[in-house]
């Protein structure tokens, strides 16, 4: 299957991630710090980014505003995950190919990755 990047910095989410993501035949790494990202992509050449927006030390949604004006890495779909108020998500700028809310089903997490993983 794919080649799935988990941006996560919360270690049990990550699991959780990890574990579900693998169960659909996946291919996947974890990163727990945003400033290994770029490396990461580097070295592993995801197919797709599943990102939260609440990072320790930065904001996924700046993150993935990077990623996507980089001709580099534009045409990798993220999806970002967080568990902040719907309102609260756009307050800045969003350019994921997707957001999904904390909690999420798991069963609408598979439809939604094999969703961008078709269009990419």
């Amino acid at each position: 299957m794919a080649k799935i990047l988990v941006v996560e910095n919360d270690a049990g989410n990550a699991n959780v991630l990890h574990l579900e993501l693998t169960e659909q035949l996946h291919r996947v790494k974890t990163i727990n710090d945003a400033a290994l990202l770029e490396k990461m992509i580097d070295q592993f050449h995801p197919e797709l980014i599943v990102m939260d927006i609440l990072l320790d030390q930065c904001d996924g949604r700046q993150l993935c505003f990077d990623l996507k004006r980089s001709v580099k890495t534009a045409h990798i779909p993220i999806l970002l995950i967080t568990a902040m108020l719907e309102s609260q998500i756009y307050t800045v700028p969003i350019v994921a190919d997707k957001v999904m809310l904390k909690p999420f089903d798991y069963d609408e997490l598979a439809r939604t990755v094999n969703s961008l993983l078709a269009t990419s």
